[in-house]
């Protein structure tokens, strides 16, 4: 995995595209997805990557619904795929916005109950 994913980031994009990615593909996107942007909106970030493998179609994975916390954060995972980019958003669940350094937190991944 580079340095582009953060563990429990790789953990929710594995979890979100099973059934729906070739596990290979996955892998390789972990191992060699070029990073595009970090975009941190207060509730929560985006985290765009690009690689040449990735669908051009449309996707949205957001199955099985994701919970992380940590440090008293709670959020929610959806990825977006087209055109050979994935993007990766990370939300709040609550009313408390999500601080800039939250992709530093040790996030605790489960599904939603």
């Amino acid at each position: 995995m580079t340095d582009v994913f953060r563990p429990y980031e790789a953990e929710v994009i594995r979890r979100l595209a099973m059934g729906r990615l070739d596990p290979e593909l996955v892998g390789s996107v972990l191992a060699g997805g070029c990073l595009q942007s970090v975009e941190h909106t207060g509730g929560g970030y985006f985290l765009t990557v690009s690689h040449p493998r990735l669908p051009a179609e449309r996707m949205v994975l957001d199955q099985p619904a994701l919970s992380g916390t940590a440090g008293g954060f709670s959020c929610g995972f959806v990825i977006f795929i087209e055109n050979g980019v994935l993007t990766l958003e990370c939300h709040a669940w609550g009313a408390e916005d999500l601080p800039g350094n939250i992709r530093e937190q040790d996030f605790a991944i489960a599904p939603v109950a």
